[in-house]
């Protein structure tokens, strides 16, 4: 009878660590096909929003991480933004941060927030954390930062292999949208003078139109050209008529606040975009403009000659929220053409 006991009980035990080992294998698969998951949505994320939404809310939710989060090399990616923190989730950091950080292009964790510069010590919960660089053609790009509540999830002998793999597919994601945000650039920037052309006019009056209708965020947009160009280009030629051009260009480009927006219209035309929130007095920035075509005229000896005529909208106040982007430019253009017409040298719409 006791063999018989002793069976049952050795086959009862059997069966428990079969059943456990079942779990484990399918918890582990499940890991694993998170993991895949969270890697396919790097690769496929389309912008830098939708890899805040996707692949970091899912390493989050699947593998019980508190934060994940993305820090991007700002001088080798340097992405078009407003801000250099994005949700929380996305850091723009100068390069000096990941080379004080990063001695070695390997992942690093702990549970001593000591051993970190304060740049990575995003989150203030922190029991534990793993980074990992992402690396592409020998420079680090950026990192992935995984922090938790719990001091044993990234402290101690932890594998580190994951974080590895996950962060060569993140270096592939971000250099991915980084290409693709050149070309974007590419395709809206004149060749000449580095600005926006006007292909990029009419997507960013869309957008302030549409800041505008919602949040009653106004801007003022100009329409500005040369006066007698043509004389510059007939009495100096072409060549030099260009350099004028891109020099009024980096002038006006210096002075700018990174919400503000330069381009070329056309020939020697150029457009700008202004919100309201950087304008203390339209006046004063008209007369800066002049000053910058008087200085630029003067050193290639047309002081006498050209100036810089233009036409100046106000939205709201010329414009309502029925009118659209092409009665912007309309309006601009008319008033440009009434300044050229009557004595050249300043901007209707002051």
């Amino acid at each position: 009878m006791n063999k018989v006991n002793n069976m049952i009980k050795e086959n009862s035990d059997l069966k428990g660590e079969l059943s456990g080992l079942m779990e484990l294998v399918k918890e582990n698969e499940a890991k694993h096909a998170g993991f895949k998951a969270v890697e396919f949505a790097f690769l496929l994320a389309d912008s830098l929003k939708e890899v805040i939404e996707k692949p970091l809310r899912y390493l989050e939710d699947i593998f019980g991480v508190d934060r994940a989060v993305l820090f991007i090399n700002a001088d080798e990616l340097d992405f078009d933004r407003e801000e250099n923190n994005l949700g929380y989730r996305i850091y723009f950091m100068p390069e000096g941060v990941f080379k004080t950080f990063f001695l070695e292009k390997r992942p690093y964790n702990s549970d001593n927030a000591l051993n970190l510069i304060s740049e990575f010590n995003v989150y203030e919960d922190m029991g534990s954390y793993i980074f990992a660089p992402l690396v592409q053609n020998d420079k680090i790009i950026g990192s992935i930062n995984l922090y938790s509540r719990d001091e044993s999830k990234f402290g101690g002998e932890v594998a580190t292999n994951f974080i590895k793999d996950l962060a060569s597919i993140a270096s592939v994601s971000m250099q991915k949208l980084y290409n693709t945000e050149l070309i974007y650039r590419q395709t809206r920037t004149d060749f000449m003078t580095g600005a926006y052309n006007k292909l990029a006019m009419g997507e960013f009056l869309e957008r302030f139109m549409a800041k505008y209708k919602r949040h009653d965020q106004g801007f003022i947009f100009i329409l500005m050209d040369i006066d007698n160009f043509k004389q510059i280009n007939d009495s100096a030629g072409h060549l030099t008529g260009d350099t004028i051009i891109k020099e009024i260009s980096d002038e006006i480009a210096e002075g700018l606040r990174s919400s503000d927006i330069l381009g070329r219209f056309g020939g020697d035309e150029f457009f700008m975009i202004v919100p309201y929130a950087n304008i203390d007095n339209v006046f004063v920035l008209v007369e800066r403009l002049q000053d910058i075509g008087k200085q630029v005229f003067g050193a290639y000896g047309f002081g006498d000659v050209a100036s810089l005529s233009g036409g100046v909208v106000s939205v709201p106040g010329d414009i309502s929220k029925d009118d659209t982007t092409e009665d912007i430019v309309r309006l601009a253009d008319g008033r440009l053409y009434h300044s050229k017409k009557n004595g050249k040298g300043f901007f209707t719409g002051v």
